[in-house]
């Protein structure tokens, strides 16, 4: 079989599968960022509840100090005291957390832009692929066409020269 010619867009095609590849990997990590700050929040959630946990485990245990023994007012005010800080600490606690949100919503837009991307890249590189294929085709069809009109011309000269014998 005769050696086919040279795709006359190799160049484009080789642009495009780089470009094809290039958006994979970009999705790809942005993909790992979003996971990372989702992971990140969950963890920072997990400990505010822990915290919310830990407050109200003292509040009984302040509770049930108040009820089995006489304490002064100045403990009574410190133990009050010390859960208002843990208010605190929770609150601004939540406050990063709310910033954490916004990073995920971030890396999710920073995401969906890949995608998009990645999407557009993909299909540029399908639609040269099947133009590729179809060029190969018709190029193969063209060489087997030829192929067999060499053997048709052999066989008719062979046939011509037997008929001179």
């Amino acid at each position: 079989m005769a050696q086919l010619p040279e795709y006359k867009l190799q160049t484009l095609f080789n642009i495009r599968e780089r470009s094809k590849k290039a958006a994979e990997d970009a999705y790809a990590k942005e993909q790992k960022k979003v996971a990372a700050a989702e992971n990140q929040l969950k963890t920072m959630q997990k400990t505010l509840e822990a915290m919310k946990a830990s407050r109200d485990q003292k509040r009984l245990e302040y509770a049930d100090a108040m009820q089995k023994e006489v304490m002064t007012i100045e403990k009574i005010d410190i133990n009050n005291r010390y859960l208002e800080m843990l208010v605190e600490k929770e609150a601004a606690y939540e406050v990063e957390i709310n910033k954490q949100i916004a990073v995920v919503l971030q890396a999710k837009k920073i995401a969906k832009e890949a995608l998009d991307k990645m999407l557009v890249a993909t299909q540029e590189f399908k639609t040269l692929e099947k133009h590729r294929e179809q060029w190969l085709k018709e190029v193969k069809k063209g060489i087997e066409k030829k192929e067999d009109e060499e053997g048709d011309e052999i066989s008719q000269a062979q046939y011509f020269s037997r008929m001179k014998e």
